[in-house]
């Protein structure tokens, strides 16, 4: 029971990140494709745990890596560009939030991939 509550919550943790990028990709960057990726990304992987998926700790890995990827990259510009100001700072706080929720969905489907095994969502 817990473990599919575990599911629903990182299932909407991705659609709140794929509407958040999807809001950055429209307002700031229209022609980033990682990000446009990342945004399609987050909808499948949001799908896959909701239905328990055998393609879903997949897609959470390659998210995973072009996620942290990305926020580093953008953190290291954000240091340079912006030097230490509250946007910098309020920037940085949102790009930890979303790598340290991308590592805990790499660890949930690592230690819980029997789950995902089956195709079912184990009820």
């Amino acid at each position: 029971m817990t473990d599919e509550r575990a599911r629903k919550a990182l299932a909407v943790g991705h659609v709140i990140a794929a509407v958040g990028l999807l809001y950055v990709l429209v307002s700031q960057a229209l022609y980033h494709a990682p990000m446009a990726i990342l945004v399609v990304l987050h909808l499948a992987i949001s799908y896959g745990f909701l239905r328990g998926q055998p393609w879903a700790p997949w897609f959470v890995g390659v998210a995973a890596a072009m996620g942290v990827t990305l926020s580093g990259l953008t953190a290291y510009a954000c240091v340079g560009f912006l030097g230490f100001s509250l946007e910098a700072y309020v920037l940085l706080t949102a790009l930890i939030i979303y790598s340290g929720f991308l590592v805990l969905s790499l660890g949930y489907v690592i230690f819980k991939r029997k789950e995902f095994s089956t195709g079912q969502s184990g009820e």
